[in-house]
């Protein structure tokens, strides 16, 4: 005979309720309970993850640049013209308010606009006419929108400018035709 204890047969359950036989590998029937609490573990932490990211990347928005259009009218516009320019702008930026200045405010704000940068000592007054005015925001502007309102009678000049912004120290005027 040999010196070794007796074994307990394979289909014994181990002492003290163990879930492991005498080799010390998990029986079968349990180990799929360990591989679906690390898929399940490793599934939450991927969603929380991509919420957090959907989160962060949605609340980034891109930076809003300011546009100011002005519509100079010509010295003879006639009172049916101007409401048709009018109506016009009200058509194309219906979320801004659009604005009409006498030529002494629009002289002014010529003048506030482009000083530094165009002989403003020209003009008075009497040579500016009245003006629309609508200020908009946006990532970019389309000149294309105002090319209707640039054909109508009583319309002289149309400008667009972005107004100093950041570490730009005067505005740009856009070309827009």
């Amino acid at each position: 005979m040999s010196d070794l204890p007796p074994q307990p047969p394979a289909d014994t359950p181990s002492p003290a309720g163990s879930s492991s036989t005498v080799s010390g590998r998990p029986t079968p029937g349990r180990h799929w309970i360990l591989v679906a609490a690390v898929a399940l573990a490793a599934m939450l932490v991927g969603a929380i993850a991509a919420a957090g990211s959907f989160l962060v990347l949605s609340s980034v928005r891109q930076p809003q640049d300011r546009y100011v259009v002005t519509v100079f009218l010509n010295t003879d516009v006639t009172a049916g013209q101007k409401e048709a320019v009018e109506s016009a702008l009200s058509a194309r930026y219906r979320t801004e308010k659009v604005r009409l200045d006498s030529a002494e405010e629009t002289s002014e704000r010529y003048r506030e606009q482009f000083e530094g940068t165009l002989d403003t000592t020209d003009g008075t007054p009497e040579e500016v006419s009245e003006s629309f005015r609508v200020e908009t925001t946006g990532e970019v502007f389309d000149c294309a929108v105002l090319a209707p309102v640039g054909r109508m009678a009583g319309v002289d000049l149309i400008t667009v400018v972005q107004p100093p912004a950041g570490d730009r120290r005067y505005g740009l005027l856009m070309d827009c035709p």
